[in-house]
């Protein structure tokens, strides 16, 4: 039998596992961002979850023939939507650094993930509008202030805001406004994930109702959301490779370095749906809100303390940091604050 404690370190370890996704795209050699884009797009969207879910056929194949076509039409839409969010993601990355993106576009996700079942009326007014209100508030704080601390990384240190050996990525140089925009918008459409599974909670539950794993329950809701991420991923990849001729950086560039970075890429992606779907829905698992808040403040602070160990904020003046612990804190309090609402 599973204790809260347990399930609680397993949340701990998808956030953990979370703020890890994005570290290999520092150690690329050869390859552009599109190639590490469809890379993972390949890995941690197709391969990963559709070979999980044909080993375990049997379990699922009684429960997907009663999934209607439009329901499962409608998870691939918003794998798409949450698609486009990833691309903006993997782009902010290496525009921003894992610091800044992995704060802003998840606070930004945060939000309208909490607001958009309600505007669609999936889910009614929280208990406690008060304590809802204000975490939404800090959310949006907090996202300003380590935004107003990227922009003075910029002024101080412009070379040192990604990796020493950048990807090369296939749109131009971009303002810091720009690369901002881009984050809220990836953030915004990052929120359909959280939708997909607001929406068809009730088909995760009657499969762990019925007796498979609450690990691998929510497969029935990964499988067509990574096939339509992928989707996106793909085609925009592809497209990119062609316009830089560089589809031979596939098999001739550091091929089994590369192919074995983006295959943790994959495994850790992965490895967040299992530990953070087993975490909380298993037995003795804490309240939904707390497994939430348990995740994404793990997550949030380990990507910020992994782009601080590869010294994305090197050479920063003391302010700039001060605000930066400031804008987290605010994170973590509005984390704290909707989690009780």
């Amino acid at each position: 039998m599973h204790t809260t404690a347990f399930n609680l370190v397993l949340l701990a370890l998808a956030g953990v596992m979370g703020a890890s996704f994005a570290w290999p795209m520092k150690h690329f050699r050869g390859w552009r961002w599109e190639h590490v884009w469809i890379g993972q797009a390949l890995t941690s969207n197709l391969a990963f979850p559709l070979l999980t879910l044909g080993l375990l056929w049997p379990l699922f194949r009684g429960y997907l023939v009663e999934v209607s076509a439009g329901r499962l039409a409608l998870m691939v839409l918003l794998g798409m939507a949450w698609g486009l969010g990833g691309i903006g993601y993997g782009l902010c990355v290496v525009l921003l650094g894992l610091s800044f993106t992995y704060s802003v576009i998840f606070s930004v996700t945060t939000v309208f993930g909490a607001l958009l079942p309600m505007w669609i009326c999936l889910r009614g007014r929280p208990a406690h509008l008060a304590s809802f209100s204000l975490g939404l508030g800090l959310c949006v704080a907090g996202i300003t202030a380590i935004a107003r601390a990227a922009a003075r990384r910029e002024r101080e240190a412009p070379v040192q805001v990604g990796s020493t050996e950048p990807l090369a990525i296939p749109v131009p140089s971009l303002s810091y406004r720009t690369s901002l925009l881009i984050a809220v918008l990836a953030g915004f459409f990052s929120a359909a994930m959280g939708l997909a599974l607001v929406i068809n909670e009730d088909l995760v539950n009657h499969l762990v109702q019925g007796g498979i794993s609450p690990a691998m329950a929510p497969l029935i809701v990964w499988a067509p959301l990574g096939v339509g991420s992928a989707i996106v991923a793909l085609a925009f990849g592809f497209w990119c490779v062609e316009r830089s001729g560089s589809f031979h950086c596939f098999y001739q560039s550091n091929p089994l370095r590369n192919w074995s970075l983006v295959s943790v890429m994959g495994a850790l992606g992965f490895g967040v749906l299992l530990l953070y779907g087993l975490g909380s829905t298993a037995s003795g698992h804490p309240p939904k809100n707390v497994s939430w808040a348990v995740y994404m403040t793990v997550f949030i602070l380990g990507g910020n303390g992994i782009g601080l160990l590869t010294r994305e904020w090197e050479h920063c003046s003391s302010g700039t940091y001060v605000q930066l612990a400031a804008g987290i804190a605010l994170l973590l309090g509005a984390i704290a604050s909707l989690a009780v609402s």
